[in-house]
């Protein structure tokens, strides 16, 4: 099987007629648009010279985020465009979509794709100058969607929005507008000097995760690398050393979020028992393939590509073993419809991974879009080191 054609299809599957992209198919974990998932979909919509999927997603935000009306861009959409709203103030999908919107442009070259773009793109990066007041983006949530982990000043919001500063400001510079330029740069430089200098841990030598939690271990410490605001090697290999010690899933292998009841000490916030994400060991392959360490990234493209093997070529979120699956289920407080759904299906391809492989196995959320895009953009990054930065 071809897993890159066969990511693609998964990707391509999850768009909708009106544009937007699901994290997973409707009858899935996640049956929502969300707007870090869908950017990161056409992050590798680009890559594989499918741009008119990536610019329908963005028409479909911009018909749809209504951005006078609400004054945010939610974490998540209906289908039918309206906001499904559990998580208010991630700001990270604000610098996300300004940078989707740019690299669209960058492999499209469609100039009118940026004009029509431009309401919406004037329209976040007012948002980011309005919660970045300190010279720090504050945020409630982010991209694990924890409050008590990332309330505040928390690493990937930060680069997330910085990152969507400095591409918004390409974009105005493109379509002639000087003066947005260069104050759109001048803040997305200043955000960025108070990330290497306020959310540095020197004793370390590590990015830290929240301003509040100086020491904890979270694969958002790659965010500086990951969004491209980082290019000391020495502090790469230092994270990446990190967390491998502190996040790597031993008992199935993948890397986890954070580290197991550091902090996020409740079960409900291990949906599924967690375990090794997909999403994230193919960011921590790409990471590998910056430092040229192969036997690193192959370690992560093969653990990637034996999951998908296992299941028709679908990527689910994570994996984890069926005793922590079980822990989980046990101390689940908020199960609802959706969650259930996902359980059913879970522990009927669990039974099968019994019968054909003899592993007590549990594949959550099957299949994510985003697991698909980040290996496409690991595959990207094998083969070319440029396209290793997102």
């Amino acid at each position: 099987m071809n897993e890159l054609k066969k990511s693609l299809e998964i990707i391509k599957s999850l768009q909708l007629k009106n544009g937007g992209i699901l994290a997973t198919p409707l009858d899935g974990a996640y049956p929502y648009i969300y707007v870090r998932d869908a950017v990161i979909m056409t992050k590798a919509l680009n890559r594989s010279n499918s741009t008119k999927n990536s610019m329908n997603f963005y028409y479909f935000m911009n018909k749809h985020a209504r951005v006078d009306q609400y004054k945010e861009i939610f974490h998540r959409y209906h289908k039918d465009g309206w906001p499904s709203v559990t998580r208010k103030k991630q700001y990270d999908n604000v610098g996300l979509l300004l940078h989707g919107i740019y690299d669209t442009y960058v492999y499209s070259k469609n100039k009118e794709f940026l004009k029509n773009m431009w309401y919406l793109t004037n329209k976040c990066v007012e948002f980011i100058f309005d919660f970045s007041k300190t010279g720090l983006v504050k945020t409630d949530t982010s991209v694990h969607e924890r409050y008590r982990l990332e309330r505040g000043y928390e690493i990937w919001s930060n680069c997330a929005c910085a990152r969507g500063l400095y591409d918004a400001s390409e974009i105005a510079r493109i379509l002639g507008y000087e003066k947005e330029a260069n104050a759109w740069l001048t803040k997305a430089k200043q955000i960025h000097r108070n990330i290497k200098s306020k959310m540095f841990n020197k004793k370390t030598g590590l990015y830290v995760k929240n301003i509040k939690y100086r020491n904890i271990s979270d694969i958002s410490q790659l965010a500086p690398f990951y969004f491209n605001l980082e290019d000391s090697k020495t502090i790469l290999k230092k994270t990446l050393l990190h967390l491998e010690k502190n996040l790597w899933y031993e008992e199935l292998g993948g890397y986890r979020r954070f580290k197991k009841f550091e902090l996020v000490k409740d079960w409900h916030w291990y949906t599924g028992g967690s375990g090794g994400w997909v999403v994230f060991t193919a960011i921590v392959g790409r990471m590998y393939r910056i430092l040229n360490k192969k036997s690193k990234w192959m370690n992560c493209e093969k653990w990637i590509e034996d999951i998908a093997k296992k299941n028709n070529g679908l990527l689910p979120e994570h994996i984890s073993t069926q005793i922590e699956y079980n822990q989980w289920k046990i101390g689940e407080t908020e199960f609802n419809s959706r969650i259930l759904m996902e359980m059913k299906k879970v522990e009927q391809l669990n039974k099968k991974f019994k019968k054909k492989y003899n592993q007590d196995i549990i594949y959550w959320a099957n299949p994510l879009g985003w697991s698909h895009a980040e290996y496409i953009l690991l595959k990207a990054c094998i083969k070319e080191k440029s396209k290793c930065m997102i």
